[in-house]
């Protein structure tokens, strides 16, 4: 079955594709199609060099790049490698930001490297791309990938390119973006799309600098999508709470309220609201044998009485009964 590039957003230069093997096949009749598309849309922005023979016809995975004016976000995640064959002669003048999620990318002497460069999962490499380099995948691979126009970047990593862990304040609130970017795209209209191409740039820039503008309120969303990110990995972790998360994230407790002020419930509230999701995710699980008190010990509520009446006051049943329901 072949893969057609999914569109959406308001037109021009903003939008996203995206072509998924699990669902079209493998292979040629998933590959190409995303690559046509995307020398249409952006090649002439960022052409692509020419992907290996195998890489081409054994591609299993999938892949949604989302275009915003001059920049573009890229996610990858397959269970083929992928590799280069060949990388053309053309000079760039792009910052690249290679974050990894799962697997590794090994970089081929990257410009101002000095060598190979290797991005592994909860990794981070930024450089100045002046000509392209080979690259090769491990077979389970997870990457997404910034381009960046390199007049706006430059000055920053030209002849010191930046290697840090994903996990960084900085890095995080830049991944929260990005992910926010992705879900959204399609509902922003110029102006908002504007605004976000200009955050992405502002928060890679923080990237490149090791900081984040606690202060621009243009960044309040990204701060609390990154808390919400932190504290979906730290549910059943006995100290997750607001100051230990604003403290992770290198900013103030103050700030992080601020964050959720124009939201419809505190970070408190959040994670409250995700503990019983996860406790009513897991209680109505095939098999299980999860009791109401272990629920409420594994996701730190004070004793079994208060996670039934968080319980109930959320879902309108007591945890027994919920977990008894028809599925």
């Amino acid at each position: 079955m072949r893969s057609e590039p999914r569109f959406l957003g308001p037109g021009g230069a903003t939008g996203t594709f995206a072509v998924d093997a699990s669902t079209t096949g493998t292979g040629r009749g998933t590959w190409e199609p995303f690559i046509s598309t995307w020398n249409d849309r952006l090649g002439d922005l960022y052409p692509l060099p020419e992907f290996s023979a195998s890489t081409v016809e054994g591609f299993q995975g999938t892949m949604q790049s989302v275009a915003l004016h001059d920049i573009a976000v890229n996610e990858l995640w397959a269970s083929s490698p992928v590799s280069t064959r060949a990388v053309g002669t053309y000079e760039h003048d792009q910052v690249r930001l290679y974050v990894g999620l799962r697997g590794a990318v090994a970089l081929q002497d990257p410009h101002d490297q000095g060598g190979d460069a290797y991005v592994t999962a909860g990794t981070y490499f930024m450089h100045h791309v002046v000509t392209e380099n080979h690259f090769h995948t491990t077979p389970q691979i997870g990457t997404r990938m910034f381009n960046f126009p390199g007049d706006a970047l430059r000055s920053l990593v030209a002849g010191r390119p930046r290697i840090g862990q994903a996990t960084s304040p900085a890095a995080q609130i830049l991944m929260a973006h990005a992910g926010m970017v992705q879900r959204t795209v399609s509902e922003l209209s110029p102006a908002g799309a504007h605004a976000s191409r200009n955050a992405l740039l502002e928060l890679a820039k923080g990237l490149a600098l090791d900081q984040f503008d606690d202060c621009e309120p243009a960044f309040t969303p990204s701060l609390a999508q990154a808390a919400k990110d932190l504290a979906d990995t730290r549910l059943t972790d006995a100290d997750l709470s607001p100051s230990t998360v604003a403290a992770h994230l290198h900013v103030s407790v103050r700030t992080l309220q601020r964050a959720f002020a124009s939201l419809d419930e505190s970070f408190s509230a959040y994670i409250r609201r995700r503990r019983l999701e996860a406790a009513a995710t897991a209680l109505t699980a095939p098999g299980s044998r999860l009791t109401v008190s272990e629920a409420a010990a594994l996701w730190h509520f004070t004793d079994s009485s208060h996670f039934v009446r968080a319980f109930k006051k959320q879902y309108g049943t007591t945890p027994a009964r919920f977990a008894r329901r028809p599925v």
